[in-house]
């Protein structure tokens, strides 16, 4: 099995008007173009996510999730709250078509939460879960930051 037999799954998302979306797990390559793109708001948003990640994985070992430490409810409403343009840029790469984020911009909430879900799934299945996602992105944003350090001086 060589790299021109590789396929890359993608499932769909139905459109209002009954056309469909195809979309797949975002690449390397497409993970640096939205860190890049979005640094800060990424960063910011990585961060919580990471801190109420481990909040709630110390909320199952310990209590069985009864605590309820980790607020992933409240890191979503922030995504929503401060990165529509990320899923915008989400969307296209995920559907193969980065220059086409304005378009979808303009995709309905439900479409956009449905398409960036199942790109989050996929993604998460070909990086092997998410502690070695995490550890990707963690090392990329990383690199980025040390890039712009350095660039300052």
């Amino acid at each position: 099995m060589g790299l021109a037999s590789f396929t890359v799954a993608t499932e769909t998302v139905a459109l209002p008007d009954g056309d469909t979306l195809a979309v797949r797990g975002l690449s390397f390559e497409d993970i640096a173009a939205l860190v890049r793109s979005h640094y800060t708001t990424a960063r910011a948003l990585f961060d919580r996510f990471v801190r109420e990640a481990a909040m709630d994985a110390v909320d199952q070992k310990v209590s069985g999730g009864l605590l309820g430490l980790g607020d992933m409810q409240d890191v979503f409403l922030e995504v929503v709250e401060t990165a529509p343009g990320l899923f915008a840029d989400m969307i296209a790469r995920g559907c193969g078509e980065p220059h086409l984020a304005n378009q979808a911009r303009l995709l309905p909430m439900a479409v956009q939460l449905e398409a960036v879900e199942k790109i989050v799934t996929l993604t998460l299945k070909a990086e092997g879960g998410m502690e070695k996602l995490v550890e990707t992105v963690a090392r990329l944003a990383g690199s980025m930051a040390s890039l712009r350090a350095d660039r300052s001086q």
